[in-house]
């Protein structure tokens, strides 16, 4: 776990800046749209508005990234020649990451994707929120099982938790592909209090 952690900065950080940083010339979400078929016309639901898909996407995130930095602000700070501080951090950083990303998935699903042709990357990070969710969860759990007085304590730590804030760089990545959606991402609030934030970090 903590050797993920110290690689999660600068990928995020990297894929952060240049998203907020690039330029879209992406047209406005379409309206919604109709489809005739044997049985009928079925009217589509119109897509969700980008920037407030985006803006929802940040505000998931946003607040497991800020545990990942301070939980390596603290590690680096010496916690981790004091398992027992080092164990309360990191329980304290795995419940905030199960919560936001609980609340993210349940949010965005509600949003729905900002367009047909963004869907399945929609999908994909609603199932990443809900499944980072139950792995932060869970190793918040298995975190509270272990004795900070274990000699192998360091070594069972790294074996716990996943790639899901690692995971987060490689999906903001996707948003640079899409113009719209890039575009989105520069305009929505939240996104924009990211890339601040990632940016102060990176100096």
């Amino acid at each position: 776990m903590i050797v993920k952690l110290r690689l999660t900065v600068p990928a995020v950080l990297a894929a952060v800046l240049v998203t907020g940083a690039c330029s879209g010339s992406g047209s406005g979400p379409s309206g919604s749209g109709t489809t005739t078929t044997a049985g009928g016309t079925t009217t589509t639901a119109p897509p969700a508005d980008p920037v407030k898909w985006a803006g929802t996407y940040c505000e998931g995130i946003t607040p497991a990234l800020e545990g990942v930095v301070e939980l390596l602000q603290v590690m680096l700070g010496g916690a981790t020649t004091d398992p027992a501080t080092l164990k309360a951090k990191i329980v304290e950083f795995a419940d905030k990451s199960g919560k936001s990303f609980t609340d993210a998935g349940k949010k965005l699903a509600e949003v729905g994707p900002p367009s047909p042709e963004a869907k399945p990357l929609h999908d994909e990070l609603v199932k990443f929120f809900d499944d980072s969710s139950r792995t932060w969860s869970k190793a918040s759990e298995e975190v509270g099982k272990l004795d900070p007085n274990d000699p192998e304590f360091t070594t069972k730590l790294g074996e716990l938790g996943g790639d899901e804030t690692t995971t987060a760089g490689v999906q903001i990545k996707k948003l640079q592909n899409d113009p719209k959606l890039s575009e989105a991402f520069k305009k929505a609030p939240a996104c924009t209090q990211l890339t601040e934030k990632m940016k102060s970090l990176g100096g």
